[in-house]
């Protein structure tokens, strides 16, 4: 194709901040191919962000505008709710659409299955759509049986970070062939090579012969981390140097799992032990710092970043059964999944790991080798490339 310019694409993202969803788009556009694309990308502002992946977006030279897009957030769904969302969606669309006419925009990209607007506007200005997919839908049954025919109706590629999320909303033949996985991915050495192990150690208070289990997350009844704390809890008086800690901060305006936290801790033998650290930017230096790995996700995981972190750090992971964990840990060989939900089984397997020095080394070195061999940032990148490539070049587009 002889290009005039690059293709023009409008990424739309549900939050400003840097968790999750949030870092994996940042390091997709950071990677994309800007001899092929150019990004333009709008996150919602219907809540007061920190504002971090605007800045970051920014710094690298990507155009992102804060503007009021719907997005599917868990107070609009319910009778009286839902009207006022489908308003929201109505003057989002109309927004969105004259963006893309005025940009002229060649792609549309939607980050989660949190925002609808950027299918909506793609289809009606005729753009092609590609759904990025990086939840677990299971609830409400309604609104799953509604995006198994949305998702794949309005885009002509449907991404999922994990086949397991994948399978949940691509049900008939015709849209899995839609699909494609494209695994999260992250830096190895960042983490690999982390140097702050003891200066985390020495500010918790945390020494030399003590065990650290560790959560780098969100605080919300999603990510689970009283399930954690009630799993520790049980451990404390057995193992007198067990700590843990957890680093991250509540969804805005939802502050009961943190309350939670804090009145689990209270009750907890050794309240000392525990260590909220709210939201930090050191979380290479927090997983160095850990001995083991918490992802006890109630629900909703597509592919835990967290995880992936955890292996290039060399820590076994305890994980749940749920969604994409599967993929990513290597059940008895990196790390071990329980049942979701299943505090037993979750305080099991952390004393198996606290008590076996050497199991922990193993199962550290099998994550790492296991993680560099699928989970590098360049290879999503690489892949993402290739597919928006193929979108666009599919739809007939000449610039």
């Amino acid at each position: 194709m002889n290009l005039k310019r690059p293709a023009r694409v409008l990424f739309l993202h549900p939050s400003n901040e840097l968790y999750g969803a949030d870092t994996s788009l940042l390091y997709l556009l950071r990677g994309l191919d800007r001899t092929r694309f150019e990004p333009f990308v709008i996150l919602a502002n219907d809540l007061e962000y920190s504002g971090l992946l605007s800045k970051e977006l920014t710094a690298s030279g990507i155009r992102v505008a804060s503007l009021p897009i719907a997005v599917a957030r868990r107070k609009y769904l319910s009778p009286l709710g839902m009207p006022a969302f489908l308003g929201r969606v109505r003057s989002s669309v109309r927004m969105v659409s004259k963006i893309i006419e005025e940009e002229s925009i060649d792609v549309v990209h939607t980050n989660t299955l949190a925002v609808w607007t950027g299918a909506l506007a793609a289809k009606r200005t005729g753009r092609p759509h590609v759904w990025h997919i990086r939840e677990s839908l299971e609830n409400p049954k309604q609104l799953v049986m509604l995006m198994q025919r949305f998702v794949p109706s309005y885009s002509v590629r449907v991404v999922g970070v994990s086949k397991a999320v994948l399978e949940n909303i691509l049900i008939t033949p015709e849209a899995r062939a839609k699909g494609v996985v494209i695994y999260n991915g992250k830096d190895p050495q960042t983490w690999m090579y982390a140097t702050g192990r003891d200066k985390v150690r020495q500010e918790l208070g945390i020494g030399s012969g003590d065990l650290a289990v560790g959560m780098v997350s969100r605080v919300s009844a999603m990510k689970a981390p009283d399930l954690c704390v009630r799993a520790v809890s049980r451990l404390m008086t057995s193992y007198p140097h067990l700590h843990c800690f957890i680093a991250g901060g509540p969804v805005p305006g939802q502050t009961e799992p943190l309350n939670e936290l804090h009145q689990l801790i209270a009750a907890s033998p050794a309240p000392q032990r525990f260590h909220l650290l709210g939201e930090r930017r050191d979380a290479p230096d927090l997983m160095a710092a850990m001995d083991i790995l918490a992802a006890p996700s109630r629900y909703g995981e597509g592919a835990s970043l967290t995880i992936i972190q955890g292996m290039f750090a060399g820590k076994p992971v305890v994980a749940t059964d749920v969604g994409g964990n599967k993929e990513l840990v290597q059940h008895g060989q990196t790390g071990f999944i329980v049942p979701s939900e299943d505090v037993d089984a979750l305080t099991q397997r952390m004393d198996t790991l606290i008590r076996d020095e050497r199991m922990r080394a193993e199962m550290g070195r099998a994550g790492q080798h296991y993680a560099l061999t699928h989970f590098t940032i360049d290879r999503t990148i690489s892949e993402f490339n290739e597919l928006l490539w193929g979108v666009y070049s599919g739809a007939g587009i000449r610039a």
